[in-house]
């Protein structure tokens, strides 16, 4: 393959190389952390029908995955989050699904020629030069290694993107999108209105819109469907609390002098720059004479003595950086565009450099500061070190504790609550009743926990008991209480819940009574603004909405579907939204523009039937899982309680 690569970009969708892209996005680090050995073995980490994925191949899916929750969450992705977002997991079912989709690119005889994976390589940032040319072997080998892979192995997983790609695109092409759904959707996106509306809150009528009982239990007779009861359980817990565990704990300083002596290499810190931006970007939307004079007008606003934060929140194109003031945070080498990072890294700390130009625009760039690589002191991580080995000896006793309670319950044969109750002291342990809770449902003082849930619904009778589960606070042991089955609630059962609901129905038809009522004086000649001002409410200006958009303060558009039907100055309403009812009047509308939709009909149906193979190719998907045999190392399946036996 590496003799065939030449400089020839020209003939690939930009669309395949961001495919390619998912899988190849960061250098990749150890792993052993999460896989808790298990990774380097050599042995599969799932294996879906004949294809097995390594656990090469899952450090780096996960560690994509990683980063893009990291970048989600602006940078503060905490272990607690992870284990919420079940990352390792996800990352698994990423991989299963990609060797589902290509073996069925196989399946229909779908497959890469040597010409369309080399078309699809030289599309990568990093393997072009920058003058689009292929980098050349021995850089194109250095990429490799530096992302982990081999070519052979690179190579394939071009080849099999290359493949997937044109399962979709056969999808897509297949799927027939009429020409009235075609006008609907682009209706739904193109026709624009803008309206004044006034919105009464339910809040507003809280004190007026008690339910009395025989509403309660009208409106539960109404509605019954709404309040079906899913399969339940009911548990008893023991929680080891590991906090509290942890808040007795002495670390001996000889302890922490000796962690640092022995993970030194835990304690250096590269080379790291803080810097903020201003990003205009150069691209086909926008030239490089436009930038320019943007940029311009950016370092006049600095000259004149604006904070950089101020312009660059007004003026970057950086959707990433924008809203926090172009502030991009501590970042080490190899973690930005080679023109960018020399820039960076060359400026002393308080200075600002540039217009710098990279791929992506022009860019000025604010160096807040500059901090050294090496090793840092033991004073500088002496309170992190201690705060972790008391947080790691706190878990492992409260672990600990948990094993021995659990013991304890199996070999005394406690099944009883007031034997459960007799092992708690009140301090360490606790003795803790669940309300009923579904297996989609939070639990009450746990959250959402899929372990506590598998747990309690693991468990086959009452009295039973489960092995520790883990939970942000500590331990627990699970003892099962009650199984209430799936069935149609009776109203004692879901009463609070329909009070609730009966509650908000009365406050909307109070809402709709007095907003009709206004409607009627805006409608005889009183100006919305006073009809508003009387009813201690406001007028709020919509901007411009889309029927398939959604309105600052009211939710989706759809309720004020009327207003596309209106001529300017007339009311419309009163319409239920999320939160109120409201009145509104049209203040423009721009009606379909029959010309437009003609230019841009075949890329509305086209973005269509994309949407729909998108959806073809989840049921595809789901289908393919049932009927494959799907087996994952039993060292994950037991860590991150994944089905361990194949599934057909």
């Amino acid at each position: 393959m590496l003799k065939v690569l030449r400089d020839n970009l020209k003939f690939l969708s930009w669309i395949l190389w961001l495919v390619i892209l998912v899988f190849i996005a960061f250098v990749f680090v150890d792993f052993g952390g999460v896989l808790g050995g298990a990774a380097g073995t050599g042995s599969a980490a799932v294996t879906v029908g004949a294809e097995a994925v390594s656990f090469k191949d899952f450090e780096r899916e996960y560690r994509r995955l990683e980063e893009q929750y990291r970048e989600a969450f602006g940078g503060r992705l905490t272990p607690e989050i992870v284990d919420q977002l079940q990352l390792p997991a996800q990352a698994l079912e990423r991989l299963v699904t990609r060797k589902l989709l290509a073996a069925e690119a196989a399946r229909q005889g779908l497959v890469a020629t040597d010409e369309e994976v080399r078309l699809a390589i030289l599309a990568i940032p990093g393997i072009q030069d920058p003058g689009g040319r292929f980098v050349g072997s021995d850089a194109y080998q250095g990429f490799l290694r530096a992302n982990g892979y081999t070519p052979r192995d690179f190579e394939a997983l071009v080849r099999e993107d290359v493949a997937i790609q044109k399962l979709t695109g056969v999808l897509g092409s297949s799927i027939p999108v009429a020409d009235a759904e075609v006008e609907r959707a682009w209706r739904e996106d193109n026709e624009r209105a803008q309206v004044r509306f006034v919105l009464a809150p339910f809040a507003r009528y809280a004190g007026r819109s008690p339910a009395t009982p025989e509403q309660i239990s009208a409106y539960f007779e109404a509605h019954r469907d709404e309040f079906q009861l899913p399969d339940q359980r009911i548990v008893d817990y023991l929680l080891v609390d590991a906090s509290r565990l942890r808040a007795s704990l002495e670390v001996p300083a000889a302890d922490v002098e000796r962690y640092y002596a022995e993970h030194g290499d835990e304690f250096v810190r590269t080379e790291e720059v803080h810097a903020r931006h201003i990003l205009v970007k150069i691209d086909e939307a926008q030239g490089a004479e436009q930038a320019e004079a943007k940029m311009a007008a950016a370092r006049a606003r600095l000259a004149r003595g604006e904070a950089f934060e101020q312009v660059a929140a007004a003026v970057s194109e950086d959707p990433g950086s924008k809203d926090r003031g172009g502030d991009l945070g501590y970042f080490g080498r190899g973690r930005m565009i080679k023109e960018f990072e020399d820039a960076a890294f060359g400026a002393a700390p308080g200075t600002v450099v540039g217009p710098v130009r990279t791929t992506f625009g022009l860019h000025l760039i604010e160096v807040l500061d500059h901090r050294a690589g090496g090793s840092q002191p033991l004073a500088e991580v002496e309170a992190r070190i201690r705060s972790q080995l008391a947080g790691e000896r706190a878990d492992a006793a409260a672990q600990t504790r948990a094993r021995d309670l659990a013991d304890r319950v199996a070999g005394e044969k406690l099944t009883l609550e007031a034997q459960w109750q007799a092992l708690a002291d009140g301090e360490t342990v606790t003795f803790v009743t669940t309300p009923a809770f579904g297996r989609d449902d939070a639990v009450a003082g746990i959250g959402r926990n899929p372990e506590f849930v598998a747990a309690a619904f693991g468990l086959a009778e009452p009295g039973a008991a489960s092995a520790p589960v883990r939970l942000p606070r500590g331990w627990a042991v699970v003892r099962l209480r009650e199984i209430r089955p799936a069935h149609a609630a009776e109203l004692a059962e879901v009463e609070a819940r329909v009070r609730t609901a009966a509650e908000r129905e009365n406050a909307r038809q109070l809402a709709r009574a007095e907003l009709a009522g206004a409607r009627a004086r805006a409608a005889a000649g009183t100006p919305l603004d006073e009809v508003a001002a009387a009813l201690g409410l406001e007028v709020r200006d919509s901007g411009e909405f889309s029927r398939s958009g959604s309105v600052p303060g009211l939710g989706a558009a759809a309720p004020l579907a009327e207003a596309f039907s209106l001529a300017a100055g007339q009311l419309g309403g009163p319409v239920d939204a999320a939160s109120g009812v409201a009145i509104f009047q049209l203040v423009s509308r721009t009606p379909f523009d029959a010309a437009a939709f003609a230019a841009g009909r075949e890329a509305k149906r086209d973005e269509l039937r994309q949407a729909e193979a998108r959806r073809l190719l989840a049921s595809l998907v789901a289908e393919r899982r049932k009927a494959t045999a799907i087996a994952y190392d039993p060292r994950l399946a037991e860590q991150f309680k994944l089905g361990a036996g194949s599934t057909s």
